[in-house]
């Protein structure tokens, strides 16, 4: 899905400015962008419902922006920067994968605007042209993102045909048709693939990508992923060095040792290609635990509202102006002993609080008169699906134990996850009169 995504942005920028304007594409690039803020010259939003994207940036350069401003027909009032948008929005639907996808222009802003950006799915393309540049940006979800969205058995459907029974439970894999099965798995459903790039001798970076291929390299069967290593925060991997491998699923992981055999180009269309790794095949499947703490999914609704506790510093250039009193109502994803993770309507979390934020939570646990509060900082922000047409802020939270702390709250929260993990594995072992807490 990520590919065809992208070959039809780029086809349907080329065939905008081709039909609208006769200008020629001379040159194009798709890039992948990093998780964070980023200044974007906008030109127009688009937004779409029943399809594979949410929202698409349009954007121009000054030249370009002349070019469209030059434009105006005067008989219909109409500029060139609305037909432009116009004629894009229509090549795009014609192409668009989904359930009867409907789009529209939501709005024309010219000028510099900040957004975020979640970083592995976000990937932005550039159209040079001889009268300017025309560029592109937009968050491409995973197929498994998009289908869980609005089928909730999706994920256990693919995991039932293409990971063994009760893979969960093993500890290791390493039958060859197994493993097969794994990266067909990876492939169709386009989950996280997490590499820990060596910085030096004690320190690893994680970079994420995407499985696009299994294919050859110098006669070898390798890997392909769609990731961009070449940052300033990490060294260039070596060829032939020893990277470890991590698939996120549920509550467990499927790693493994693998080689970085180089860096390589998957071409998306004739002259546009995206940055890729090839790393070598694995030959076992380890089963580890996911994280630290078991976490887990609330059955129920629990609200929560949280409030910055950073003091007043230097602010981010590339954030949303905001007072230390401001708050954000949102609810748990999931929760364990040593963090949670929070979900909330898009743009309230997101350039609120900002990665490293330090944060206090009020936690509304059902059945409670009271709310239990707790301190924390943000070890993560994205973006994910609410559904398939519309878009969340999602935050990770490691609870911090520190003067501010209400310990209580913390061993009430122990408590409350160890009441539903007892059930949970009363379940799985079959033990009845397991009672909740």
């Amino acid at each position: 899905m990520l590919i065809n995504t992208l070959k039809m942005l780029v086809m349907a920028g080329k065939n905008a400015l081709g039909t609208t304007f006769g200008l020629q594409v001379i040159d194009e690039e798709i890039t992948q962008i990093r998780h964070g803020h980023i200044s974007f010259p906008s030109l127009g939003e688009i937004s779409f419902s029943g399809s594979t994207l949410q929202k698409i940036q349009l954007g121009c350069d000054t030249q370009l922006c002349g070019e469209l401003a030059e434009s105006l027909d005067n008989s219909s009032g109409i500029s060139g920067m609305e037909v432009l948008a116009q004629r894009f929005l229509d090549n795009v639907l014609e192409d668009m994968e989904g359930r009867l996808p409907q789009g529209w222009v939501d709005s024309m802003d010219l000028g510099p605007v900040s957004l975020h950006s979640r970083g592995v799915r976000s990937f932005g393309v550039r159209l040079q042209t001889e009268n300017g540049q025309f560029y592109l940006m937009t968050e491409v979800p995973s197929k498994a993102e998009l289908e869980l969205s609005h089928n909730e058995n999706y994920l256990n459907s693919m995991v039932r045909n293409y990971l063994p029974r009760e893979w969960f439970n093993l500890p290791s894999i390493d039958l060859a048709s197994d493993i097969e099965k794994f990266l067909v798995f990876l492939r169709k459903t386009e989950v996280d693939v997490q590499i820990d790039v060596p910085v030096d001798d004690d320190y690893y970076t994680l970079h994420t990508g995407i499985l696009i291929e299994n294919t050859t390299r110098n006669d070898r069967r390798v890997m392909r992923l769609s990731m961009d290593v070449s940052g300033p925060e990490g060294k260039a991997l070596a060829v032939n060095e020893k990277v470890n491998v991590r698939v996120g699923l549920y509550g467990g992981a499927l790693t493994f040792e693998s080689t970085f055999l180089g860096t390589s180009q998957y071409m998306v269309t004739e002259s546009a290609s995206i940055n890729c790794i090839d790393i070598a095949l694995p030959a076992k499947l380890n089963i580890e635990q996911r994280r630290r703490a078991f976490r887990i999914d609330p059955a129920e609704r629990i609200p929560v509202v949280i409030q910055s506790q950073d003091s007043q510093e230097e602010s981010n250039p590339w954030s949303l102006d905001t007072e230390s009193e401001t708050k954000v109502r949102g609810r748990l994803a999931d929760l364990s002993f040593s963090g949670a993770r929070i979900i909330a309507s898009r743009n309230s979390l997101l350039g609120t609080f900002d990665e490293g934020s330090r944060i206090s939570c009020r936690i509304f646990f059902p059945d409670e008169e009271e709310d239990y509060k707790v301190v924390g900082i943000i070890r993560r922000a994205t973006i994910s699906l609410a559904d398939q047409d519309t878009q969340q802020d999602e935050v990770g939270i490691e609870f911090l134990v520190d003067e501010n702390s209400d310990r209580g709250s913390l061993e009430y929260i122990r408590q409350y996850v160890l009441s539903k993990q007892r059930a949970w594995l009363a379940q799985r072992v079959h033990v009845s009169g397991v009672e909740q807490w």
